[in-house]
């Protein structure tokens, strides 16, 4: 088989196709990328249960959708805290922090009092069987390794106490396993204080977090802090507020990602109106955020997942900036899940008002002068004078219908009256082109407003997506850019969904490459979901898994950075880009030139590549995932470390004119070649 290419026969394509989407599932924010590993630090524990009626139990027996039960909200504030000895712990609201933080920890201490905390560990699902069950919820989740240094934090309240305050870790059998911190009671009464300490750990392994009191009186305790002193950002004044978990980042990082798509997925939409997603409670000081009952939290068994917000929206600006990716973040568009409830707001409701201005308020906060506006200031005052030069917003995830359609159009209009070089994603629903509702849902839109961008979604079998890599060689020209929001080799809701294996991989390899022959049309994409805490899954094909203490790099997770790593804004236009199971993409930056194939057949193949009127450099890189085996799937267990069975495999071969390949069954093939000046 020979594929000829010529420099001089392109056409552009989009130079931002890969990017990353990152949604608050799998307790990938609280439990993960957040670097404080306290579950519950600010006693703002909300819950939710389904109403035992009829519909509930319609549920129980079909496993039918939940948009039509009854959810019952509850709080329980001082949960995932563990006390023992000699005094009490109760709840406190009289003098909170701030308005978003409204309680916190009365502790009335006579002797010596201890609090121990599990950190995050997934709890229990709600399953007894299939693809979610986990029994957690009585493991250690707080990772600690051996010489690290971790710091602690709390806001304290003296109002009497007098004695002493240690804090450090331990096993569950009590061993200590790290140094002790002795934090300062504050002097002063009637004030929050916050103190500090650090602890160096003793080894390796999971342990639980206490702290100790011995003296007697009463004394206040809110947003409690313990995580690595060695995180992201550490040092950089910007980086004021929450802080993030270094490898969890450095593996983004490595992705190379061109934007970075936040804050959901169904997380924007919520449970109902009132859990939507808010993005003006989570800036600012950390202390004085909201915190918020998370959706996913529909498989915990004690029906809690909460965020704590204390990685809010300022913190994923700083990632993006930091990645060189461009911000993209999702904004409610006055519905909740449609797939959960049917809740909507829309033009003459005061909450729709509201939605409406927190749009227009998050462009501002981003982009403004600090000396002209009060969201620019909150932005400058946390560490970042300069705009986050936000350029795209999109407005709903996952809707559809006449009322989304009209709420759309409104907010669409006031954001391109007030900011018209801003440019825009409208989303066509649970849908993708040549899905059956597809054609419907754009009919409410088609013709509007042909500069803005149209979100698709899918999740299908690895079949579908080697079938249907050539899916947008069809699309139309003249219709609307398309957004690959969320994508995966894997069907979400089927009972007998695995975990990211080989296959999947592969056909992800192959599918991409007809993205990126359609990148003048499919401009964005992202991969969902992005990270999923080990022993915390909401969802199993995740592209990144992790524990307290080590990071997966899933089969997956390599195509996505081998793709992303070696891609250019121009595609080579080739005869044949799909042929006898061989799937091929060339494109170049006038540097190099990035040739992807990808051989799906159970045997190897011989291909030569020709590149007319092209002088090459003599040597070039060959990076090659493959694996026999389909089903292989790289491993992170609760506590161990990550078994990577299978990784890319880099090596340097000879270039010219004419390259010959032999691909290996079930690969995937990425060559870089140098182009001679």
């Amino acid at each position: 088989m020979k594929i000829t290419a010529n420099l001089n026969n392109y056409k552009d394509v989009s130079s931002r196709l890969y990017g990353i989407f990152f949604e608050d599932i799998n307790f990938s924010i609280d439990g993960g990328i957040n670097n404080n590993q306290i579950n519950n630090p600010t006693m703002e524990c909300f819950c939710y249960d389904f109403k035992r009626d009829f519909y509930w139990l319609y549920y129980q027996i079909f496993h039918a959708r939940r948009r039509f039960m009854t959810r019952i909200h509850y709080t329980d504030h001082l949960r995932y805290w563990a006390t023992s000895g000699s005094g009490s712990l109760k709840l406190g609201t009289a003098t909170p922090i701030a308005p978003l933080n409204p309680n916190y920890m009365e502790l009335k201490v006579d002797g010596e009092f201890v609090l121990k905390n599990l950190g995050y560990n997934g709890g229990d699902s709600t399953e007894h069987g299939g693809r979610y069950l986990r029994r957690n919820s009585t493991k250690p989740g707080v990772g600690i390794k051996e010489g690290h240094v971790y710091d602690v934090s709390v806001f304290l309240r003296n109002e009497g106490f007098e004695g002493t305050f240690e804090c450090y870790v331990e096993d569950m059998a009590g061993n200590i396993l790290s140094s002790v911190a002795e934090l300062t009671i504050p002097e002063s009464k009637g004030e929050w204080v916050k103190v500090s300490g650090s602890v160096t750990a003793k080894t390796t392994t999971m342990a639980r977090f206490v702290a100790k009191l011995k003296g007697k009186g009463v004394l206040l305790a809110d947003t409690w802090y313990f995580g690595d002193s060695d995180h992201w950002g550490k040092g950089d004044p910007k980086w004021s507020g929450g802080k993030m978990r270094r490898d969890l980042v450095e593996a983004l990082r490595d992705l190379n990602p061109k934007f970075v798509r936040f804050p959901g997925g169904c997380l924007v939409e919520g449970l109902s109106l009132d859990n939507s997603f808010d993005w003006t409670i989570t800036v600012g000081d950390v202390e004085k955020r909201g915190a918020k009952y998370n959706c996913w939290g529909e498989r915990q068994k004690d029906r809690s997942y909460m965020q704590t917000n204390e990685i809010g929206f300022y913190e994923y600006f700083l990632l993006a900036e930091d990645l060189g990716a461009e911000p993209l973040p999702i904004l409610n568009a006055g519905l909740a899940c449609q797939a959960r409830c049917d809740e909507t707001v829309t033009e003459g409701d005061p909450e729709f008002d509201r939605r409406l201005n927190n749009i227009l308020a998050l462009i501002e906060y981003a982009n403004a002068d600090p000396s002209e506006s009060a969201w620019a200031k909150l932005r400058a005052d946390s560490g970042h004078l300069a705009p986050f030069n936000l350029k795209i917003i999109g407005i709903g995830n996952e809707n559809w219908g006449e009322t989304y359609n009209k709420n759309f159009d409104i907010m669409r209009a006031a954001v391109k009256e007030k900011y018209p070089e801003m440019e825009v994603i409208w989303t066509v629903g649970f849908d993708c082109f040549g899905h059956p509702q597809y054609e419907e849902r754009r009919s409410l839109f088609d013709g509007k407003w042909p500069e803005v961008i149209v979100d698709d979604h899918f999740y299908r079998t690895p079949e579908w997506c080697i079938e249907n890599a050539s899916m947008y060689d069809s699309y139309p020209r003249e219709r609307n850019r398309i957004f690959l929001g969320e994508y995966a080799a894997n069907q979400t809701w089927n009972d007998k969904v695995m975990p990211n294996n080989y296959y999947s991989a592969l056909s992800e390899g192959a599918y991409l490459t007809g993205l990126e022959r359609n990148a003048d049309i499919v401009v964005i994409s992202s991969y969902a979901p992005l990270f999923s805490r080990v022993g915390g899954e909401q969802w199993k094909h995740n592209m990144i898994n992790f524990n307290s203490l080590y990071t997966l790099k899933t089969l997956n997770y390599h195509v996505q950075q081998m793709y992303s790593n070696n891609y250019g804004p121009k595609y080579l236009l080739i005869a044949e880009p799909e042929k006898d199971g061989i799937f091929t993409s060339i494109t170049t930056d006038d540097e190099y030139i990035y040739v992807k194939t990808c051989n799906v057949n159970r045997a190897q193949k011989d291909v030569e590549f020709s590149f007319e009127e092209t002088k090459l450099e003599s040597k070039a890189t060959l990076t090659e995932l493959y694996s026999d085996d389909d089903e292989l799937v790289n491993t992170l267990s609760y506590y161990g470390k990550p078994e990577e069975k299978v990784v890319p495999i880099v090596s340097k071969i000879s270039a010219s004119e004419s390259i010959k390949l032999t691909l290996k069954a079930r690969s995937v093939n990425v060559l870089k070649l140098k182009i001679a000046k």
